[in-house]
């Protein structure tokens, strides 16, 4: 009786055992086919395949700039390829198609920290007040809000602060009319100057004339920041 019932569990034994192998097989090729499906999908949405751990993922900024940069780009009648790009550091800039521009022999994102910086060190824009500290000596353009007026005699003086020794001053001389050179310059907002800018008493300054000097000067946006090109030549 023993015998009979071991040979009567064999066959469904081995049907068992088929039919796990079948299910295995199956579930295998389900998993190759959504596999596939998914790698599809993930490249067609300009996505990476990570054929080790089977996930999409984004492209980076340089495979994006690799696929996208293949001629270089003209600036301001400069042509620079894609390696002179990413030794700027703007592939990013590049590839969001962001405004790229040049100063002096380099290029950069416009309207970024550096690029306002590197327009204002080789003249392309105007200096702030507080730039004019570090360019002692050069003929340049200066904007600012002034915040004193006061005169000596024929000596006339335009403070960026009351505290002339602690910031920019624009000096001229000459038979103004106070009142006259008041209502000219004050409560005008921004005040552009040319001229040379020298130390006098510690402190950075400009000796001007009414020619030099433009009220309100015209500003163009460079990110969130104001600048002002004009040539004093």
């Amino acid at each position: 009786m023993s015998t009979k019932s071991n040979n009567s569990k064999a066959p469904i034994a081995i049907v068992s055992i088929v039919i796990a192998f079948l299910l295995f097989i199956m579930i295998g090729a389900t998993s190759a086919i959504q596999g596939e499906n998914a790698k599809k999908e993930c490249k067609s949405s300009g996505k990476v395949w990570v054929e080790s751990s089977k996930t999409c993922r984004e492209k980076t900024t340089s495979e994006k700039f690799d696929e996208k940069c293949s001629t270089g780009i003209e600036v301001g009648g400069t042509k620079y390829s894609c390696a002179d790009i990413k030794r700027a550091g703007l592939e990013k800039a590049y590839v969001e198609n962001k405004t790229i521009i040049k100063h002096g022999d380099s290029i950069y994102e416009e309207g970024t920290s550096a690029e306002i910086s590197a327009g204002k060190m080789v003249g392309d824009y105007c200096l702030s007040a507080s730039d004019t500290w570090s360019h002692i000596g050069e003929t340049r353009c200066v904007v600012f809000y002034p915040q004193y007026f006061a005169r000596s005699g024929y000596n006339f003086f335009i403070d960026e602060k009351e505290n002339y020794k602690t910031g920019f001053v624009i000096y001229m001389y000459g038979n103004y009319n106070w009142d006259d050179f008041l209502a000219t310059y004050k409560d005008k907002g921004e005040i552009l100057v040319c001229g040379q800018i020298t130390s006098y008493q510690g402190h950075p300054q400009i000796k001007a004339n009414p020619s030099n000097i433009l009220v309100s000067p015209t500003k163009t946006m460079r990110g969130g920041t104001a600048v002002y090109k004009y040539s004093c030549k």
